[in-house]
């Protein structure tokens, strides 16, 4: 069963702003976005076990849109595993 971690929205954006020794960011890319909001997926790691676990945030998209990560949401932290994919480029 994949673990969960239960973290306060503080926590989250700890993690996201890079600011929580716990964790290091793997990755973290901008998925979608909409006419308010821009939609980031974030993978980190787990120092403590070296774990990885996945999450989707939302920052505002102008400076109008006052929309910090995990404001709305709690963060829902999901482990994930590395996986290799072989990828195919034409230049």
């Amino acid at each position: 069963m994949k673990e969960q971690l239960n973290l306060t929205s503080e926590d989250g954006r700890s993690i996201v702003y890079e600011d929580n020794p716990e964790f290091v960011t793997v990755e973290n890319k901008v998925i979608n976005n909409s006419r308010w909001s821009i939609i980031h997926r974030i993978v980190i790691q787990r120092q403590a076990d070296g774990k990885f676990f996945a999450a989707r945030y939302s920052v505002g998209a102008t400076e109008s849109q006052d929309e910090r990560p995990f404001e709305y949401n709690k963060p829902e932290f999901t482990e994930v595993e590395k996986k290799e994919v072989l990828t195919v480029v034409y230049e």
